[in-house]
């Protein structure tokens, strides 16, 4: 049997939560703006999203990859940041945006408000807080995309930038 003492085994506990799951990445940019971006694409991927993340730097988003246009809502649970949020249409014009939604931390359950559902959109991006503020963001700016997806694949925006 293999001792491991106890602040191992929560150092490893705690990196297991925080360590990115998702592998896919690539750049979105937005008003001449670069970011690292991770992607988003499974259902499981897209359920955990940002979930345990201590932090997110200001150069870097996350982006959820969908095939059709509808209401995207997203739930704040277990995230421990602030996020802003732009929701896209196909070709990466903004059709929503929110910002500075607020963290739901794991001690609230299930008891966590969502956001955005009343947008119609294809695709949706979560960036640090004060980013929509910061890029002066307002619905119809477009934003671009190049990623490169877990299995090779490369997806871009139809109108990169």
């Amino acid at each position: 049997m293999i001792l491991i003492h106890p602040f191992l085994r929560r150092l490893i506990l705690v990196m297991a939560v925080v360590t990115p799951l998702i592998a896919g990445g690539g750049t979105v940019i937005i008003k001449n703006k670069k970011f690292l971006a991770e992607v988003a694409l499974t259902p499981q991927e897209q359920a955990r999203g940002l979930m345990y993340r201590q932090s997110l730097p200001n150069n870097r988003c996350m982006m959820f990859l969908y095939d059709n246009d509808q209401p995207r809502p997203i739930w704040m649970k277990n995230c421990l940041i602030s996020l802003d949020v732009a929701w896209t249409d196909h070709e990466g014009r903004i059709v929503g945006l929110i910002a500075k939604i607020p963290p739901c931390p794991p001690s609230r359950g299930e008891d966590c408000p969502m956001y955005g559902g009343q947008f119609i959109a294809r695709h949706f991006v979560e960036f640090s807080a004060g980013t929509i503020a910061r890029l002066n963001l307002k619905i119809g700016d477009r934003l671009s995309w190049d990623l490169t997806l877990d299995d090779g694949r490369r997806v871009h925006s139809p109108a990169r930038r």
